[in-house]
C-alpha cells in the first residue's frame, strides 16, 4: 500500500482590488497570476491549475494544486510569490489536501 500524498489546494477568487463586473482574466494584473503559475511549473511544484466552470460567475474562481514541501511553503508561494494575490486582484485560501487514491501518484 502506498502512503497518502499531501498536496495543497489554492482556492482563488476575486480580491478587493478586482473591478466588479469585469472578468478576472480581463483585469490588469491577471498576467501576474499566470507568471506565478509558470514559475510553479518550472520549479516542479505545480500539479494542476484552472478555473471553475460550474456556474456563470465561477470562471472568476479557480484552483491550483501544488506539491510543495510543507503548508508553510505553500502559503508563502500562494500569498507572497503571486503578485496578483499580493496586489489584491485575487484572494486565496490555502488548504491541505490528502490524496489517498489516484491511478498514478507522481513522485
Amino acid at each position: 500500500m502506498t502512503r497518502p500524498r499531501i498536496w495543497f489546494a489554492l482556492q482563488h477568487r476575486p480580491g478587493p482590488a478586482a473591478a466588479p463586473g469585469v472578468r478576472i482574466t480581463d483585469q490588469p494584473g491577471f498576467e501576474e497570476h499566470l507568471a506565478f503559475l509558470r514559475r510553479r511549473a518550472a520549479d516542479g511544484t505545480l500539479v494542476a491549475a484552472g478555473p471553475f466552470d460550474d456556474t456563470p460567475d465561477a470562471a472568476d474562481q479557480g484552483m491550483t494544486i501544488l506539491a510543495a514541501p510543507s503548508l508553510e511553503d505553500a502559503r508563502r508561494l500562494a500569498e507572497q510569490d503571486d503578485e496578483a494575490v499580493r496586489g489584491g486582484l485575487l484572494a486565496v485560501t490555502v488548504r491541505t489536501w490528502t490524496v489517498v487514491m489516484a491511478p498514478v501518484l507522481p513522485d
